[in-house]
């Protein structure tokens, strides 16, 4: 499927305060991104002034609407196949694509995988940002509170931003850790780094060959230590390859956990934010913020 200009105008109701500022804050944008090094430019955070025109020829053209990493000697990079002798800015949101603001070529090795982006391209001598969508093929977690109480206790990755899609991957059961021998199969293998640097030598329970983390037992198991506290959380990095269109090129996510003993213990920001960011992911939405890294909580009871 190949990349088209984005014509959902309900994009841009969640930022209708940030529209005139971003349109206004355009050219000032590009200026700064010209004065440093632009394969060092992360995603811009605010929401430029979209143009809702699927004729926009200027609408950065990848080749296909998904691309994925691939094994490489150094830094994997795409490039658009358009806009070529078009002098211009590029830039993209949400925050984790790394891209280079004048050339719009993408260091996919240094990108969070597994998101769903916008790119855009102001032409240069105009204000308007032609837009398209792009996914970095790999997985994430939905953001979400698991309520061992109520046998909420399993993490299921999502593929390409896509939670509808069937897993790529097949299913495992609770024997399927490294600890058990358990080291993935053709189709996709996770928590493969070396020993001492894996999730589960931290007690974060990924199975190998499903990518499904079971949070009941990584609590039970020490994740916490033997008393967590509310608040108590780890930021854990979770390596894998999966056998799809990026060649089992090996491929990192940063997960955060956190726990609390019940769920009227979450502090009422902190609820909205998981409930927004799981409505978010569910409902395709691009949003402005960084979506990484993808939150578990882990909360003993409701109430």
């Amino acid at each position: 499927m190949k990349s088209r200009s984005i014509t959902r105008f309900h994009l841009l109701s969640s930022f209708v305060l940030l529209v005139a500022f971003a349109a206004c804050n355009k050219a000032e944008q590009a200026k700064r991104d010209q004065g440093t090094d632009p394969i060092e430019n992360s995603s811009n955070t605010s929401t430029p002034l979209l143009i809702g025109n699927n004729q926009c020829a200027n609408a950065p053209n990848y080749g296909d609407s998904i691309i994925y990493l691939q094994p490489a000697t150094g830094q994997y990079f795409v490039s658009p196949v358009n806009n070529i002798g078009i002098k211009g800015t590029y830039l993209a949101w949400p925050e984790g694509l790394v891209i280079n603001s004048a050339t719009g070529a993408i260091n996919v090795s240094r990108s969070e995988t597994g998101v769903r982006y916008l790119v855009g391209f102001v032409k240069e001598g105009t204000q308007d940002t032609c837009v398209s969508q792009l996914i970095l093929g790999g997985i994430t977690y939905a953001d979400h509170i698991y309520v061992i109480g109520n046998n909420d206790t399993l993490a299921k990755p999502v593929f390409n931003a896509n939670p509808l899609l069937a897993p790529v991957c097949d299913a495992s059961d609770d024997n399927d850790y490294p600890g058990n021998n358990g080291n993935g199969n053709n189709k996709c293998s996770f928590d493969n780094n070396a020993p001492g640097s894996k999730a589960n030598d931290q007690a974060l329970r990924v199975r190998t060959l499903s990518g499904i983390i079971n949070l009941k037992r990584s609590l039970a198991d020490g994740l916490f230590g033997p008393n967590p506290r509310n608040g108590m959380s780890k930021v854990i990095n979770v390596s894998y390859t999966l056998n799809d269109n990026s060649n089992k090129a090996q491929q990192q996510l940063t997960i955060k956990v956190m726990y609390y003993d019940k769920v009227s213990s979450i502090p009422a920001n902190l609820q909205s934010e998981v409930q927004n960011k799981s409505a978010n992911l569910m409902s395709f939405t691009i949003v402005s913020y960084k979506p990484r890294p993808p939150l578990l909580i882990i909360a003993g009871y409701a109430n």
